[in-house]
């Protein structure tokens, strides 16, 4: 009896303690000050904005390859066209695409080989693969220089879907989780969450939704659909200053990758052809397009023989398309492209309403 009656103690000793554990379980996974389980605060933020569907201005702070994977993570479902690659990608909307259902721009500044990586092994991990996908295609996806690479990418979260899913022998780290399982029950970083809580944040840096007309904002917007608006200074640049800019990085002799670029790197064209082959077997209608480079630029580019990738890659990617039976527009070309100089923000960036020169829509037919 006096063994029974001390189990049952006991038992009412751990009931009490159950809601104390869960308190504690769910002030450091909501609040998570440091946002090791939702991500940073800031880049949460920004991603429920857009996913709520509204404009997002003062973004400087973005991270926003870490704003992608958390908009990625949330996505309700899957989106019936997505956009990959570098901001050169950015301007691409559902009306050019000829997307008239769900429609979201994935790309970013900088985008190198594992951003393209990334992105697909995060859409697949989260069975959010789409029914088209539009890959905007530069030359340094397939160098191998240093330059060629973004300093915020995921290489590793790239090479474990190389590894695990693909079958490439790179090397990554495996995620350790159980960093995760300690600080769900770390009462120190439970009373720093509560410490955090009760703070005043009045002050602290935010993502603005955008209030008023989009096209008259001081700074740049992030649109609900996931492109860029650049502001109305930036759009309205006269053709002087367009010219002197793609000029000023012919002399600057950075380019993103593009110099220091003689031949493709092998490992990366059979890594990109998997990674085509993977998205294809999943049932998804590929469409490739390849955004020219302003006139001034690429006459440098073209013919300066440390930049021959630059005119290897895109026979590359006609090649991958024609063997697939994958649509390829444009050109890095100008002329190739229909486009001249008047059809450039700067050195790198079509105009918006210029894109739809070389690219006919998921739907056209190449002419």
């Amino acid at each position: 009896m006096a063994l029974l009656k001390g189990t049952i103690k006991s038992a009412l000793k751990l009931l009490l303690l159950v809601p104390l554990v869960l308190l504690v379980l769910w002030v450091n996974y909501f609040v998570d000050q440091t946002g090791l389980f939702r991500g940073d605060k800031f880049n949460l933020e920004l991603a429920q904005i857009l996913l709520e569907g509204d404009p997002v201005s003062n973004f400087e702070k973005m991270d926003e390859r870490e704003v992608l994977k958390l908009y990625i993570k949330n996505m309700p479902e899957a989106y019936n066209t997505v956009v990959i690659g570098s901001s050169r990608g950015l301007q691409i909307t559902a009306a050019i695409a000829g997307e008239s259902g769900s429609f979201y721009n994935m790309g970013m500044s900088g985008e190198d080989f594992y951003d393209i990586a990334s992105t697909i092994s995060l859409l697949d991990k989260y069975d959010r693969m789409p029914q088209n996908m539009i890959i905007v295609l530069d030359p340094w996806i397939l160098n191998d220089m240093p330059e060629s690479y973004s300093s915020r990418s995921d290489s590793n979260l790239a090479n474990s879907f190389l590894n695990q899913t693909l079958g490439f022998d790179v090397p990554y780290q495996e995620e350790d989780k159980t960093v995760y399982n300690e600080a769900l029950l770390d009462l120190d970083y439970f009373q720093k969450n509560i410490a955090y809580y009760f703070e005043d944040h009045t002050g602290e840096e935010r993502p603005s939704r955008v209030i008023g007309d989009v096209y008259l904002q001081k700074t740049e917007t992030k649109m609900p659909d996931g492109t860029l608006l650049y502001t109305e200074e930036y759009r309205n640049m006269d053709q002087e200053w367009v010219d002197r800019e793609a000029l000023t990085r012919v002399n600057a002799g950075y380019a993103l990758g593009m110099y220091d670029f003689y031949e493709l790197n092998q490992m990366r064209c059979e890594q990109f052809e998997a990674i085509v082959d993977y998205v294809l077997d999943k049932g998804v209608s590929v469409t490739f397009v390849l955004s020219p480079i302003h006139p001034i630029y690429y006459e440098h580019l073209a013919s300066s023989e440390c930049a021959r990738g630059v005119l290897l890659a895109e026979e590359f990617y006609g090649d991958v398309a024609r063997q697939r039976g994958i649509a390829v527009f444009g050109s890095y070309d100008p002329e190739k492209a229909n486009c001249t100089n008047a059809d450039f923000y700067d050195g790198l960036h079509v105009r918006r309403e210029s894109i739809s020169k070389f690219f006919y829509g998921i739907n056209a037919s190449l002419v």
